[in-house]
Formats: structure tokens, sequence, C-alpha cells
């Protein structure tokens, strides 16, 4: 099977987190902020990772 890969950009991480403050200014729903949030929150996970797993890469070689 392949493997999949994801990138996470800079730009992707400042969508959700503007997304979670446009959601707060408007008044949306706390479920709507709470979704959002969890969702900026796995971007930053494997954004994280992703820099980590880059910086063996570069290590090894």
């Amino acid at each position: 099977m392949d493997e999949l890969l994801v990138v996470v950009t800079d730009a992707d991480v400042r969508a959700a987190r503007d997304a979670v403050r446009r959601a707060q200014v408007e008044g949306s729903g706390p479920e709507r902020v709470a979704l959002l949030r969890r969702d900026l929150e796995q971007l930053y996970r494997l954004q994280a990772r992703q820099m980590i797993d880059e910086f063996r890469a570069r290590e090894r070689s």
C-alpha cells in the first residue's frame, strides 16, 4: 500500500487560526469554535511532526 504524505504549510495553519478567530468574532456556536480549534491543534501537531521528520532526514544525510 502506498504511504500517504500530508504536507502542512504555514499558510494552512494561518488559515485555520483565522477561521477560529472569525468564528469567535462572528459569535458562532461553541461546538463550531471547538471543532475549528481541534482542527487547528491537529495541524500544529502535523506540522511539528513534519519538521521533526525533516530534521531527522537532514541529520542522516
